[in-house]
């Protein structure tokens, strides 16, 4: 076998190291840093192997195997790397990688060289060695190959004006379109056109006017105009006395070459400049990410966090604006509460019919949603009103809890794709954060609690139908969600009501007995229809307690002093029509020091945790004797009875420490 070639695409650190271990007699090595620059020789030079590092300068090397797939080329493909990433191992094999090696120990390079030997082996047939002697070809059979030839040949004279052509082989006919009478006596020049450049011409040129050999890559045209990239060499011949008798040239058609090098350097620009609007975003992320995070931290009110972060969002040079929108009862209205840069004002108020889709479709969805300025929203809330070239519209929820939305508009110089939505889904998700956060502290340490009886009569809400299809009074404890829909847990005195007529109500998916016998009786029912009491949380505001009859509600409503109750009130009607209030009083709220607690200790649980703690708690499970297991609350959650006393001796323990150490 004669001497391999090797091309090892490497970044500068370690790669000489590597590079001698591979190097010997019989294998050359050339060593690049950027996958580009590998794509490119790849595309105008031949190699027997590659070995790639994953962790290349501005790209990897799974894009690398990705580009040589893409670009057709038949060459093995060892991975050589530092990583010990067993994904990125089966993505390099499932992309076409020969091996993958791990750079792990002291023999891991005389490995390397063994699998360039084994993958060489396989891409290259032994060669046989057998003596030829007596079987040389003669002066006919030579020239019959040079006629045969897949690849242009051609003889000059140079002893002859102008150096025509006196010989041409089939496959230079092939290639140029013209019959071996129309070329010979003519200079090959005839193959020039517009599209040839002068100063390869003028190197072709100079190499014959000084009798030395020359290659080159030249744009010829053929008979009928049709342009193609020529590898052309030329070399002189000389007879025995070393004076010149031709110009031998060799063509051959490597205009197939030239677009796989095109579409590598395409590729290459198309990934330098992705890096670079990488670059571009991660430089104004983290700039805007810093500053309202700074906002989040510092912010005591919700008043002064919003406006902040509007005006932040604002300043960004790729969005034109920001608000942050509350909404009315039953979310049929949006109100600008804050805005920065170009956006409706503070105290702009819409029905959600008169504004664009995306808000519609993000208050039903809870997703990101976009609405592009194509002149389909009009109104202050369309991106067209303020000169954007979008709207994007974020969900602000924390758990069950919603604060709103938030609406960023976009500038038309940005490219908006995944990674910018990503941003802002995020953005969301952190003013959501932090406004629960100053929320949650306002309620905690204010001194005072505003406590409303309210009474519903319509029979409508979700508890009087319950209580008319048992015909008993029930006592409302609390309700949980679960994939996606609400658990009520409720209670009746009279434990030997018949629940089957409970389970025949539209609104309700499924009922679950808690306990059984002749005393109260506790029950959980899933419904996929809105919360119990809509608008209550979204306000400040929270159910302290609720009792239910055929036709009839009481509810008890905590709210803080400063909290708008109308808008409370106004939430319910708006669900129920039938809401009366029938007290309104102002106590101190120092006897309500276990809900102050659970407060407290809201952020250190997770969902489930948080879930399973208020079902065991509402459902009598800490009595003695218990009236339900924990078999039967695991069952309203979906889950086993051992992750069921996982999620609740989790909740214990962070209820616990709070009480103990506060």
């Amino acid at each position: 076998m004669g001497s391999t070639r090797t091309l090892l695409v490497h970044p500068r650190e370690d790669a000489e190291r590597i590079e001698a271990a591979l190097e010997t007699a019989d294998r050359s090595v050339t060593a690049v840093e950027a996958a580009t620059e590998a794509l490119a020789r790849l595309g105008r030079e031949e190699y027997d192997c590659v070995v790639c590092e994953h962790d290349l300068p501005g790209d990897d090397g799974l894009a690398f195997l990705s580009a040589v797939n893409d670009l057709e080329l038949d060459v093995p493909v060892l991975v050589f790397t530092g990583t010990d990433d067993e994904e990125v191992a089966s993505a390099a094999l499932g992309r076409g990688a020969e091996r993958v090696l791990r750079k792990d120990g002291s023999g891991c390079l005389d490995e390397l060289a063994e699998a360039v030997d084994a993958a060489t082996r396989r891409a290259r047939p032994p060669a046989t060695g057998r003596d030829v002697s007596g079987r040389e070809p003669g002066v006919e059979a030579i020239a019959h190959a040079v006629s045969e030839a897949p690849i242009g040949i051609s003889l000059s004279d140079p002893s002859l004006p102008d150096y025509p052509l006196v010989f041409v082989n089939r496959a230079w006919t092939e290639l140029t379109g013209y019959d071996e009478s129309q070329l010979l006596g003519r200079n090959p020049r005839l193959l020039q056109g517009s599209g040839t450049d002068p100063d390869t011409v003028d190197r072709i040129s100079e190499a014959i006017a000084n009798e030395e050999p020359v290659t080159v890559e030249v744009r010829n045209y053929r008979r009928d105009g049709t342009p193609f990239w020529n590898e052309l060499s030329i070399a002189p011949i000389h007879d025995d006395e070393g004076d010149l008798v031709h110009y031998v040239g060799f063509q051959n058609d490597v205009t197939e070459r030239k677009r796989a090098a095109a579409l590598a350097d395409e590729r290459a620009e198309r990934i330098a400049e992705e890096r670079r609007a990488l670059d571009r975003l991660l430089g104004r992320v983290n700039g805007l990410l810093r500053e309202i995070t700074r906002i989040l931290v510092e912010a005591s009110d919700r008043e002064t966090l919003a406006r902040c972060v509007c005006r932040e969002i604002a300043s960004d040079p790729d969005y034109a604006g920001a608000w942050i929108g509350t909404l009315g009862p039953a979310r049929r209205r949006i109100e600008v509460t804050a805005a920065g840069g170009s956006a409706p004002e503070p105290g702009v108020e819409r029905s959600l019919e008169d504004t664009p889709r995306a808000v519609r479709q993000a208050v039903d969805g809870g997703d990101l949603r976009e609405q592009p300025a194509d002149g389909s929203a009009v109104g202050p809330f369309s991106p067209d009103a303020v000169g954007a070239s979008r709207l994007v519209v974020v969900s602000l929820r924390h758990g069950r809890s919603r604060h709103g939305l938030l609406g960023v508009y976009v500038t038309g110089e940005t490219d908006f794709d995944g990674r910018e939505r990503t941003v802002l889904d995020s953005l969301g998700r952190m003013i959501a954060n932090g406004i629960h956060a100053v929320e949650t502290a306002r309620i905690l340490t204010t001194d005072r609690v505003v406590e409303l009886c309210v009474v519903m009569r319509d029979g409508n809400d979700p508890l009087s139908r319950i209580a008319g299809a048992l015909d008993a009074t029930i006592d409302y404890r609390g309700v949980t969600r679960r994939d996606g829909e609400y658990v009520l847990h409720l209670c009746t005195e009279d434990g030997g009501r018949d629940l089957s007529a409970v389970e025949s109500l539209a609104m309700v998916s499924a009922v679950y007995p808690l306990a059984d016998g002749k005393g109260p009786r506790s029950f959980a029912v899933e419904t996929a229809d809105e919360a119990p009491f809509p608008g209550v949380s979204e306000h400040g505001a929270v159910v302290a307690n609720a009792t239910a009859e055929p036709g009839r509600t009481r509810v008890t409503i905590e709210s803080p002093p400063e909290g708008d109750v109308g808008r409370v009130l106004d939430a319910l009607r708006s669900r129920f029509g039938s809401v009366e209030l029938r007290s309104r009083t102002e106590r101190d709220r120092g006897d309500r020091n276990l809900s102050e607690l659970i407060g407290e200790v809201d952020e250190g649980l997770t969902e489930r945790q948080r879930t399973a703690l208020e079902i065991a708690t509402r459902n009598g499970y800490f009595d003695w004797p218990r009236p339900v297991d924990g078999s039967e609350l695991a069952e309203t959650m979906g889950i086993t009875r051992q992750t069921f006393h996982q999620h609740l001796r989790a909740a214990q323990r962070e209820l616990s420490n709070a009480y103990i150490d506060p």
